[in-house]
C-alpha cells in the first residue's frame, strides 16, 4: 500500500507536520510506502479558473509544482491532508491545492433526467486522512459556530474525490506552541495509530 502525506502548514516542524508524520510512521509499521509533501517548499499558485482543465479534465494547465503533485496523488492509496486553522479556516497552501483539484471535475448532464451532474476523472476508492492542528480548546470557548463552516467544507473534498472512506484527526489547544504536539506522546501514537488504520483498515 503506498501513501502520501501532505503538509500544507507553512511552518517548519511544527505541530502539523509533526502529526503528518506521525500518522505516515504508523502506517510504515504497517509496511506501507510512504511519502511527505510540505507544500511550503514547493512553487505553487491558485486557480486561475481559465477552465482550460475541461478540455482534458484531471490535467491542469498552470506550469507549477501541483500540477504533477496533484498527477502523482492519483497513483495512492491514501491520502493525508494535514492543516492548521488559520482565521477558522485552512492555510493559503491547503486552498490552493482544493481550488486545483477542481480540474479533475466534470460537469455533465445526467442522461435519464437531463439534470446537471458532477463527475470526478479523479480515482474513486481511495482512503484519506484529515489532520487539523488548532488553538482553540474542544469545544472551542469563543464562536464555537465559526468552525461549522470548516468542518461542512472539508467533508466535501473527499466526497467530491469520491473517497472509499474518510476521517480527521484533531488538535485541539496547540495555540502558538509549535512542540505542543511533539511533547504529546499520547498524541502521536493516537496519529501513528490512525495511519496503521489507513493500512489495516481498523
Amino acid at each position: 500500500m503506498k501513501l502520501i502525506g501532505i503538509n500544507a502548514s507553512p511552518r517548519k516542524g511544527a505541530n502539523t507536520q509533526t502529526l503528518v508524520e506521525a500518522v505516515l510512521a504508523g502506517a510504515a509499521r504497517e509496511g506501507a510506502q510512504t511519502r511527505l509533501v510540505n507544500l511550503r517548499e514547493l512553487d505553487v499558485n491558485g486557480c486561475v479558473g481559465c477552465e482550460g482543465c475541461k478540455k482534458h479534465p484531471g490535467r491542469c494547465v498552470q506550469k507549477d509544482d501541483l500540477t504533477p503533485l496533484m498527477q502523482e496523488m492519483t497513483a495512492y492509496d491514501a491520502i493525508v491532508m494535514g492543516t492548521p486553522v488559520y482565521w477558522f479556516h485552512v492555510t493559503a497552501q491547503f486552498k490552493m491545492l482544493v481550488d486545483r483539484l477542481y480540474s479533475f471535475l466534470e460537469f455533465k448532464e445526467n442522461p435519464q433526467t437531463g439534470q446537471p451532474a458532477i463527475d470526478s476523472a479523479f480515482p474513486a476508492g481511495k482512503r484519506m486522512l484529515f489532520v487539523i492542528s488548532r488553538g482553540d480548546p474542544e469545544p472551542p470557548a469563543l464562536f464555537p459556530q465559526f468552525y461549522d463552516h470548516l468542518n461542512e467544507w472539508l467533508n466535501l473534498i473527499p466526497l467530491s474525490l469520491g473517497a472509499q472512506h474518510y476521517d480527521f484527526f484533531h488538535q485541539y489547544g496547540a495555540d502558538i506552541d509549535r512542540q505542543s504536539a511533539g511533547n504529546d506522546l499520547a498524541l502521536l501514537e493516537k496519529a501513528r495509530a490512525a495511519g496503521a488504520g489507513l493500512v489495516t483498515g481498523c
